[in-house]
């Protein structure tokens, strides 16, 4: 054998190789869900995101009177995006821990 030939099989198997290696870490993306995250809610099928959205909507305004009871509004500077962070943190929060 010519070493131009070596030297184009090992590239070859290098290459087959780290194919190998990207495929083994991607297989575990393509797994689907072991059952379909949504809910029937008379006789409509609604994503399990919407109703953890549902949920945190009361969590976040109760997190508001209580703010706003202890006079806590002047350090939240931009209320909108605290509000709005809080929103998402209750509702992906809860899809973790009743979903994930």
């Amino acid at each position: 054998m010519s070493s131009n030939h070596q030297l184009f099989e090992r590239c070859a198997n290098r290459r087959r190789r780290w194919m190998r290696f990207a495929i083994s870490l991607l297989a575990p993306a393509t797994v689907g869900c072991s059952r379909s995250p949504e809910f029937n809610i008379l006789g409509s099928y609604f994503p399990s995101w919407l109703v953890c959205l549902a949920i945190a909507i009361p969590l976040t305004f109760l997190v508001h009177t209580y703010v706003t009871k202890k006079k806590l509004t002047e350090q939240l500077w931009p209320l909108p995006i605290v509000y709005s962070a809080l929103l998402c943190l209750f509702s992906c929060s809860l899809w973790l821990i009743l979903f994930g």
